[in-house]
């Protein structure tokens, strides 16, 4: 790594402000906080995979409900709906619904 650097012909002086220059750049760390940034970084990856996780979960489980939903207001309309009033005598989910695409 350092062929052909005369890093013994550098006075101490010289050395020690190459490393303090080093450090302020932060080109130089302590182990110690190299490791605790890996730690960290680790327990937010976890924590991501974990909240995608149930964010898929919960979607499953929206369209799940979804598809309850529809099926149990085309069973209360067909049941209160008589014969004489037809199939749907309203748009489903009531006026105040957002309407679906056929």
């Amino acid at each position: 790594m350092l062929d052909g650097i005369p890093v013994l012909t550098y006075t101490p002086q010289a050395l020690l402000g190459i490393a303090v220059l080093l450090v302020l750049f932060g080109l130089l760390v302590p182990r110690k906080v190299l490791l605790d940034k890996e730690k960290e970084s680790e327990r937010w990856r976890k924590a991501y995979e974990a909240e995608r996780d149930a964010r898929a979960l919960s979607d499953a489980q929206t369209a799940e409900l979804l598809e309850l939903a529809k099926t149990t207001y085309e069973l209360l309309d067909a049941t209160l709906s008589g014969p004489s009033q037809g199939r749907h005598r309203s748009s489903p989910g009531g006026p105040y619904a957002v309407p679906m695409a056929k």
